[in-house]
């Protein structure tokens, strides 16, 4: 990004708590961008963005889950604002041609990263297979 813009300021890499390049992270660069400080990060985490909302888009795709997709994890909850606002990740994400009605049926949610989503899954599990479990009737 840096050769592609190389007139923005760098602002990681300069001021008072300055950082050298090879000690930039992830982290770093959300931070950044996320509160706005630094247009660079920014950009990146818009470009990230746009390939990250592909991609789940291509995934649910691919297997069709229609109870939702399930967001979760240290970068999600980086960028959780920009997800949940910008209608140009959920765009993207549905954006899959003459199946885009098709993807509109499945939600996307972001939990937050306190949720045990493993603990979650392996009650219900456990739950179900201890016979406790009935499938509701159709009336």
């Amino acid at each position: 990004m840096k050769k592609e813009h190389p007139g923005m300021a760098l602002v990681l890499e300069t001021g008072a708590n300055a950082k050298a390049p090879k000690d930039i992270n992830s982290h770093d660069i959300i931070i950044a961008a996320m509160t706005g400080k630094d247009p660079l990060c920014m950009k990146v985490v818009d470009k990230f963005s746009e390939i990250f909302a592909v991609q789940a888009g291509d995934t649910a795709l691919k297997y069709l889950p229609y109870g939702g997709i399930y967001l979760i994890g240290g970068v999600t909850n980086g960028i959780r604002d920009q997800i949940l606002h910008d209608k140009k990740w959920i765009n993207t994400f549905y954006a899959k041609g003459r199946l885009e009605s098709t993807m509109r049926r499945m939600p996307v949610m972001v939990l937050n990263p306190e949720t045990e989503l493993g603990i979650l899954g392996a009650e219900e599990i456990a739950y179900r297979l201890s016979g406790s479990f009935t499938q509701p009737t159709a009336v």
